[in-house]
C-alpha cells in the first residue's frame, strides 16, 4: 500500500511539472512550428524601428517566434542582407522561410558579434519571410538591413 501511495504521489508531480514546461522554448527546435504562417512569442520591455529596408531592436526578454521580414519575390533572385546580433543571456537565430516552408538558418548566436555580418540571401518566388526565434529568457540586440522587401515590428 506505502509503495502504491508513493508511485501515485511521483506520478502527480511528473504531471505537475511537465505542465508548467514553458511551450515558447520547445519552439527553438521545431521547424515545422518556425515555418508556420503563425507567432508565438513571450515579449517584454524592447525598443524597436522597422523601416526604408532596415530594423533595429532591444529586447530585454524574448520567448518564442515572431516574424520581422517578408518579401513577396515576383522571381528567384540574390539580395544582400547585412546584420549585427548581440544576445547577452539567452540563445536566438534569425530563419529564413522560403514559400515551400523550408527553414534556413542565417545566423545563430549566443554571444555578441564584433562585426556586422554581410551576406547573400537567396529567395524563391513566392512569399519568403525572416523570424527571429528565440530559446528560454533571451535578451539581444539586433541590426539588419535588407534594401527589398518589408520590415515588421515584433509584437
Amino acid at each position: 500500500m506505502k509503495i502504491k501511495k508513493m508511485l501515485g504521489a511521483g506520478m502527480i508531480a511528473v504531471c505537475l511539472m511537465t505542465g508548467c514546461a514553458n511551450p515558447m522554448v520547445a519552439i527553438y527546435d521545431n521547424d515545422i512550428k518556425i515555418a508556420s504562417n503563425t507567432n508565438s512569442y513571450n515579449l517584454n520591455n524592447y525598443e524597436q524601428t522597422a523601416e526604408d529596408g532596415h530594423f533595429t531592436a532591444s529586447v530585454e526578454k524574448m520567448e518564442g517566434m515572431d516574424t520581422i521580414w517578408v518579401f513577396d519575390a515576383e522571381e528567384d533572385k540574390s539580395l544582400d542582407i547585412t546584420y549585427t546580433i548581440n544576445v547577452s543571456s539567452g540563445k536566438m537565430k534569425l530563419v529564413l522561410i522560403n514559400p515551400k516552408g523550408d527553414v534556413s538558418i542565417i545566423a545563430e548566436c549566443d554571444t555578441e558579434m564584433s562585426e556586422p555580418i554581410q551576406s547573400t540571401l537567396n529567395v524563391e518566388s513566392g512569399n519568403n519571410r525572416i523570424k527571429i526565434v528565440a530559446g528560454e529568457n533571451t535578451k539581444f540586440d539586433i541590426e539588419i538591413s535588407i534594401q527589398e522587401g518589408e520590415f515588421k515590428e515584433l509584437g
